[in-house]
């Protein structure tokens, strides 16, 4: 006979629109997929994880992103530079960035120049501006 064990890891919850854990959440919802990036740093490992998960969640659909770093305070440029190659924009049509500093969205502009973002992209403070702007793009 052979005996199963299951053990369930409480701190992830995936669902096919849905993912959480201490790291970051993701949920797909009326086809934008919302971000919450809730490290305070980021690096290539972390933020490779995160485009894994979104691309497994969206399924090669064209989405909106709205990405809420306001809890972000550093990141690597590996990091910046990941977040910048081919398949981090894949099936992306737009992105709207939460922060909650100037700092955030001062450094946040100076390494868009850098490193280009794959979509267009635009920075809020305000999550209801943020939506409405991304739903231009549907």
């Amino acid at each position: 006979m052979i005996i199963q064990i299951i053990i369930f890891d409480y701190r992830k919850l995936f669902k096919m629109n849905e993912y959480i854990d201490e790291r970051f959440s993701f949920k797909l919802e009326n086809g934008i997929i919302f971000c919450e990036w809730l490290k305070e740093h980021i690096d290539y490992k972390y933020v490779d994880e995160g485009i894994k998960i979104r691309l497994d969640i969206t399924k090669d659909s064209d989405v909106l992103m709205f990405s809420d770093i306001t809890k972000v305070k550093s990141g690597t440029r590996e990091a910046r530079q990941r977040m910048s190659e081919k398949d981090a924009g894949k099936g992306v049509k737009a992105v709207a960035v939460l922060v909650n500093s100037k700092v955030q969205k001062i450094l946040y502009n100076f390494f868009n120049n850098i490193y280009k973002a794959p979509a267009p992209t635009k920075l809020f403070t305000n999550k209801a501006e943020a939506i409405k702007w991304l739903e231009k793009f549907k």
